[in-house]
């Protein structure tokens, strides 16, 4: 009787976590919408000197001229441009001057993951795109480690340079790529990948286990080692939040997460998990180093930590737009060394853990557990809900069946009576 109350309140909690989560997602999304963006208006700030005024050509492009005199030939140029990173796109703000040299670059906004902007900033790659003139294509050799993110910034540059190319030289350079043309052969992997799980997970050859080994021993080295495709916090609130309509450097992690979705939803289970998540087999493989004891039972605690620390990462994606933004998984460092020292940290910390308990972020802080026990809930809870006018028909007509009968058997007797 204790565990059944137990039980009930447990599912009460759920219930009421998941209205919330719903609610706090919409609310940050809608007061996110009303935040004024100031980095253009700032950004010209900047850049006018005293007696300049910016006239706007379209939508992105600018001229400079004199105070006052809109007509007047431009005595410099403002373009804006964007392009497509790992995480989302970035905005990136230029000054031209007439002859086509680059004076001033300035990021106005980003979607990209911080971590990997971070170590374009730090490895200078904005300075090394100055003073370069726009009469050829800008560009420079990609960061190590940021390749998607360089090239992304370059490619924003030249984009508010193309207008600029036209007015003074009479031709353009760049195209803006269409939604398609992102998609790469790690998609396909992906797609061949997750089947080949669902099969390993589904047969029941006595080689099994070695199968799923193998599985996740190349998931591994393709969607870790290189191409660092895992999908994390930052990938759901992308989903939710529709940043992958306008376009990512790399939509592996997208298509992992929908296709483990569909799964989910359909058996229950979560395959990713089990066959391909790169850093579950790294963990898996320190697990063996150490010889590792099996994870206990998990503690109510580390239940509800991870679905804590998800709502708030997606509520701050949501809010400011940039769910790229708030990245707190160990696996920019683990297959990349990109991230913050926060992160290193985390990550020898999980790295050291892993030697004497087995998957200790999987048990403790991974996000994809808050996912699963998120979708699985709502469902059984909807189709709980859908059965009960069902099952209240049945007990009506079985009600009614009775109390017919009851007519008919009182009926019968009178007639017998008289």
């Amino acid at each position: 009787m204790t565990k059944q109350k137990s039980t009930n309140r447990n599912k009460t909690v759920e219930k009421v976590f998941s209205i919330v989560s719903v609610i706090l997602l919409i609310a940050a999304w809608s007061l996110g919408g009303l935040r004024t963006d100031n980095s253009q208006s700032q950004f010209f700030k900047q850049v006018l000197a005293s007696g300049e005024q910016a006239v706007e050509v379209s939508p992105r492009l600018f001229k400079v001229v004199p105070d006052g005199q809109r007509d007047a030939e431009p005595l410099k140029w403002i373009g804006i441009g964007a392009g497509v990173g790992y995480g989302g796109e970035l905005t990136v703000g230029g000054v031209f001057l007439s002859d086509g040299q680059v004076e001033t670059i300035a990021l106005l906004s980003s979607k990209e993951t911080a971590s990997y902007f971070d170590k374009v900033v730090d490895e200078k790659l904005p300075d090394g795109l100055l003073e370069q003139n726009i009469v050829r294509t800008l560009s420079i050799d990609a960061v190590s480690g940021a390749t998607l993110t360089s090239d992304a910034y370059t490619h924003a540059l030249n984009q508010a340079a193309d207008p600029v190319r036209a007015i003074e030289f009479n031709y353009q350079l760049s195209d803006t790529p269409a939604l398609w043309e992102y998609l790469k052969w790690l998609d396909l992997a992906a797609v061949l990948f997750f089947g080949v799980a669902v099969w390993v997970n589904k047969t029941r050859s006595p080689y099994k286990a070695k199968m799923n080994g193998a599985l996740l021993f190349a998931s591994t080295v393709v969607f870790g080692f290189y191409s660092a495709s895992l999908y994390s916090a930052s990938t759901m609130g992308g989903l939710i939040f529709g940043s992958w309509l306008t376009g990512v450097a790399n939509y592996t992690p997208f298509i992992l997460l929908a296709l483990s979705l569909g799964y989910i939803v359909y058996y229950n289970r979560n395959v990713y998990c089990q066959s391909l998540c790169p850093f579950g087999a790294v963990q898996q493989c320190l697990a063996k180093v150490g010889n590792a004891k099996s994870s206990p039972v998990r503690h109510q605690f580390f239940v509800w930590l991870p679905r804590v620390i998800l709502l708030a990462t997606l509520c701050l994606g949501a809010y400011f737009r940039n769910p790229a933004g708030f990245v707190y998984e160990p696996f920019g460092i683990a297959f990349g060394m990109i991230g913050g020292m926060y992160l290193f940290v985390l990550t020898v910390l999980i790295v050291l853990t892993s030697l004497v308990v087995r998957r200790p972020w999987c048990q403790s802080l991974c996000p994809i557990n808050a996912m699963t026990d998120f979708v699985v809930f709502n469902k059984n809870w909807f189709k709980q809900m859908r059965s009960q006018p069902s099952k209240k028909k049945r007990a009506s007509s079985v009600g009614d069946s009775a109390e017919n009968a009851q007519r008919s058997r009182q009926t019968e007797r009178k007639e017998r009576e008289e």
